[in-house]
């Protein structure tokens, strides 16, 4: 059974597929600051958070590694400032130790859980890379962000992502940025190398869109499935009633205990992610719905 088919089964459950690093930090390490620098405090952490609440897939972001490492040594993106963006890209991606700290945290996870729930690494986008630098090391001005640019950043994407060929991963998400540059449908052509990689590892891909579903038609063949986080569920119902590969409805109203997918039939993917400062009790109340 590929990943699709897991997220998506005809004949059991829907499945629940739950972001919780923060608020699992909150609840057992009082917000601690150095687990995206030390992998036996995340890998202690994250488990505690499966154990409680017993996501059906493990999740994790590539992109809070390296923001983390370059709050921590800003003299390393020195020699980026004023540069092109595909230039500090390419110095980013290259850097060790926050690679290093992922592969370790993927390891033990990986020793952990043997794949059962199934392991998810989630990248930004090329266009997000080149905003989020943007905003990191003001990139020259005199040089705007292009769709050359945003190709030859895939480019770049795809050779990183050979690192975690033997990580036991399961798919790759893709976050879109919330004000991107291109839209989804001019975007996704110019992705083509990091969808390739993905193809050439087996690995299903999805998209993570921040707002509502809007404008999918499950056409295509190189996204196996999109993530809506934000969405409510009564929005995602039609969409799921089409037979469409989304995720979403565990939203922020969902976790304060104002919405309810157990009123709903039981298709599609449960998917959201858990506030850091959500109240345990409401967090346990609703899942016990989701699972009943």
């Amino acid at each position: 059974m590929n990943f699709k088919q897991f997220l998506f089964p005809s004949d059991t459950k829907r499945k629940v597929w739950l972001d919780f690093l923060d608020y699992a930090n909150r609840l057992f390490a009082a917000g601690r600051e150095d687990l995206w620098s030390n992998p036996d405090t995340f890998i202690s952490i994250y488990s505690q958070g499966q154990g409680l609440l017993r996501s059906d897939v493990l999740s994790l972001s590539i992109l809070d590694f390296y923001a983390d490492f370059i709050h921590r040594e800003p003299e390393v993106r020195e020699p980026w400032m004023g540069r092109k963006p595909t230039f500090a890209l390419k110095k980013l991606l290259a850097l060790e130790e926050p690679r290093r700290v992922l592969l370790d945290v993927l390891s033990g996870l990986q020793t952990l859980y043997r794949g059962n729930p199934p392991i998810v690494l989630a990248i930004p986008s090329p266009q997000r890379l080149l905003l989020w630098l943007d905003s990191v090391v003001q990139l020259d001005q005199d040089h705007p962000i292009s769709g050359d640019d945003i190709e030859a950043a895939a480019i770049y994407l795809a050779e990183y992502l050979r690192s975690f060929s033997t990580s036991g991963l399961s798919a790759i998400v893709i976050m879109e940025s919330d004000s991107p540059l291109l839209d989804l449908n001019e975007a996704l052509s110019l992705y083509q190398p990091v969808f390739n990689i993905v193809k050439h590892y087996q690995w299903s891909v999805g998209i993570q869109q921040e707002g509502i579903a809007h404008g999918i038609t499950g056409d295509g063949d190189e996204v196996d499935f999109y993530l809506y986080g934000d969405s409510e569920s009564s929005d995602l119902l039609p969409l799921w009633k089409k037979g469409l590969a989304i995720g979403g409805g565990l939203n922020r109203n969902f976790w304060e205990g104002n919405s309810d997918l157990s009123e709903l039939p039981s298709i599609g993917l449960a998917y959201g992610m858990i506030p850091g400062n959500a109240e345990p009790e409401k967090v346990l109340a609703q899942l016990k719905k989701l699972h009943s």
